[in-house]
């Protein structure tokens, strides 16, 4: 009785660990020298390997557009420009919202079931 109830426990303590696993890939593009325009399309990268393995294929992604403030932990993650694509893809285009104010402060968030922030960046105000 105490090796099958022993056998439980590691079955239950595997599957928790493999529930465990947070996915926040790093972010590579864009980066701190990144300069994009409001309303344009670009592409956004990132790792699809997280401690050195492959993130599942079932996986869904979230993109987030913020800013940072001096002073404030706050991200001002006011924008979704993508979600529920595959985060082992690497990569997914995006459409910058037309309206934005020029900023050197932007960060994109990309979320699997957590975030992970890119380096602040810049974007310009459309040419409108």
């Amino acid at each position: 009785m105490k090796f099958g109830c022993t056998i439980i426990f590691l079955l239950a303590l595997l599957v928790s660990i493999t529930n465990a696993i947070v996915y926040n890939p790093e972010i590579i593009s864009p980066n701190e020298g990144s300069k994009w325009r409001a309303g344009e399309t670009y592409t956004v990268q990132w790792s699809p390997m997280i401690s050195g393995q492959s993130i599942p294929e079932e996986i869904k992604g979230t993109i987030m557009l913020g800013y940072l403030e001096d002073g404030s932990m706050n991200e001002n993650l006011h924008w979704i420009l993508a979600k529920d694509f595959r985060l082992s893809s690497g990569a997914q285009s995006i459409t910058l919202p037309s309206d934005l104010e020029t900023k050197t402060s932007y960060i994109i968030v990309v979320m699997g079931n957590s975030g992970n922030a890119s380096a602040k960046f810049t974007i310009r105000a459309s040419r409108s």
